[in-house]
C-alpha cells in the first residue's frame, strides 16, 4: 500500500499518483494482458504462472522478488508492458523517496518516474545487483545532477550519463514519427513548450540542460515536461501503453 500523503503533499504529487494508478487499473484489466503474460512466461520462467498484472506486482513482496524483478527488467527495454509493471512495482519506493529527501520539492515525485521510466527502459541486462535498489539509485544520481544544473552558474558542465543506449522512445521519435509529433501539437495533444523539447533532445540530440536553458526552464522541470508529453504521444504514435 502507497504511504498517505498530508494536505502538503497533494499537488502535483497526487495528480501523478492518480494517473499512474488509472492506467495501471486499464491496463490490469485489458485483454492484451492475458497474451503479454503468456509471452513472458515463455521467456521468462520466473514469470510463469502469473495470471495477471495485479499478481506480479504481488511479487515484489514474497520471496521470488529478485528473480520477478530481473525477469521484467530484462523484458523492459523491447516490451513496454513490462517496463510499466516494473515501474508500477517502483512506485512506492520513489514516492518514500520523494515525501521523505525531496519534501521541498514540488516536482521531485514527477522527475523521479521520468528519470525511472529512462532508467527501466535502458536496464543493462548484465548488470548485477538488486533491480529495485539499482534504478532507485540510478534516480537518486540523476536528480542531484540536475539540481545542481538548476544552478545558472553550471548550466555550461555536461552532466555524465548513466550510459548512452538509446531508449525506444528516442528511436522512435528519432526517425519517421516526427510529422506525427508536429501534428500532434497543432492538434492540441501537447504543448509548444512539450513539442520544441522532445525535437531538440530526441531528434536533435541536444542535451536536456540546453534545450531547457533555451527554453528558459530548468533541467528538471523540462525532463517533467517531456515525460508527461511522451505519455500523451503514445497512443498518436502507435505506442503500447
Amino acid at each position: 500500500m502507497l504511504p498517505v500523503l498530508t494536505k502538503h503533499e497533494e499537488e502535483p504529487m497526487n495528480r501523478t499518483l492518480a494517473e499512474l494508478d488509472r492506467e495501471w487499473a486499464d491496463l490490469d484489466r485489458s485483454p492484451a494482458t492475458t497474451g503479454a503474460l503468456a509471452r513472458w512466461a515463455q521467456e521468462e520462467p520466473a514469470l510463469a504462472g502469473l495470471g495477471s498484472l495485479t499478481v506480479v506486482l504481488e511479487q515484489r513482496r514474497s520471496s521470488r522478488e529478485a528473480e520477478v524483478m530481473a525477469a521484467l527488467a530484462r523484458l523492459a527495454p523491447a516490451d513496454e508492458l513490462a517496463a510499466r509493471t516494473l515501474l508500477q512495482a517502483l512506485v512506492p519506493g520513489l514516492l518514500k523517496m520523494a515525501t521523505t529527501r525531496c519534501a521541498d520539492d514540488p516536482l521531485a515525485f514527477d522527475e523521479f518516474v521520468s528519470l525511472a521510466w529512462e532508467r527501466i527502459r535502458t536496464y543493462p541486462s548484465m548488470r548485477p545487483g538488486s533491480v529495485a535498489a539499482n534504478v532507485i539509485w540510478d534516480v537518486r544520481k540523476r536528480y542531484r545532477e540536475h539540481r545542481d544544473i538548476d544552478d545558472p552558474a553550471s548550466l555550461g558542465l555536461e552532466p555524465s550519463p548513466i550510459d548512452t543506449a538509446p531508449s525506444p522512445e528516442e528511436i522512435l521519435l528519432g526517425s519517421s514519427a516526427i510529422h506525427e509529433v508536429v501534428a500532434a501539437h497543432r492538434e492540441g495533444v501537447i504543448g509548444r513548450v512539450a513539442l520544441t523539447l522532445i525535437l531538440r533532445t530526441r531528434v536533435d540530440d541536444v542535451p536536456l540542460e540546453v534545450a531547457a536553458a533555451e527554453q528558459h526552464s530548468t533541467a528538471r522541470q523540462a525532463n517533467c515536461i517531456r515525460w508527461r508529453a511522451e505519455r500523451r504521444l503514445r497512443p498518436v504514435l502507435g505506442m503500447a501503453g
